[in-house]
């Protein structure tokens, strides 16, 4: 009787922790956030949640905040998608603006920045590559903090893991 509610808890216990790899490798996991580059969204230590599955069902979006793995620092990343594959982002007068397929340039509306936060490049006004199929341009939310796409050039599909959520129990 003793072994059999032993294996049963044996059987229990592996049945849970295969769960939550599952559950982790494919569907959702915890993270922490690791700098400055996305504050005011997150502070630094704030947790956050990836949700891995969303993106199986759909493409990122623009303003989708997304984790990346960034192969030459062998790191995992948070930024936000501001330019989708096939339109131009352009950097000027200290904002955003995105021209897509038809040449109609529109400033972007980011109110998840702070009051007084500036987007510029270190020359200037610059107007970006047309993104190819399956790659996206990223930003920190603190412009002036964040290496992002302005330096490294668009993410390509397959790095992004997931989308970020705000943990419910963040400090901020």
């Amino acid at each position: 009787m003793k072994i059999a509610y032993f294996f049963q808890t044996l059987k229990i216990l592996f049945i849970f922790i295969v769960l939550v790899l599952f559950s982790r490798t494919f569907l959702i996991e915890p993270g922490v956030v690791n700098g400055m580059s996305m504050e005011k969204t997150f502070i630094d230590e704030d947790v956050f949640l990836i949700n891995k599955i969303i993106l199986l069902l759909r493409e990122p979006k623009r303003y989708d905040m997304v984790q990346f793995f960034d192969k030459d620092s062998g790191s995992l990343i948070i930024k936000r998608v501001v330019g989708l594959p096939g339109e131009q982002v352009y950097i000027k007068k200290n904002s955003v603006f995105i021209i897509d397929k038809y040449g109609v340039e529109t400033k972007l509306n980011e109110p998840y920045l702070s009051q007084n936060m500036i987007t510029r490049t270190k020359d200037g006004a610059v107007k970006y590559n047309i993104l190819e199929p399956n790659t996206y341009f990223l930003l920190g939310d603190n412009r002036t903090e964040s290496t992002d796409s302005r330096i490294t050039g668009p993410i390509h599909r397959k790095y992004i893991l997931g989308t970020i959520s705000k943990f419910p129990f963040t400090k901020n």
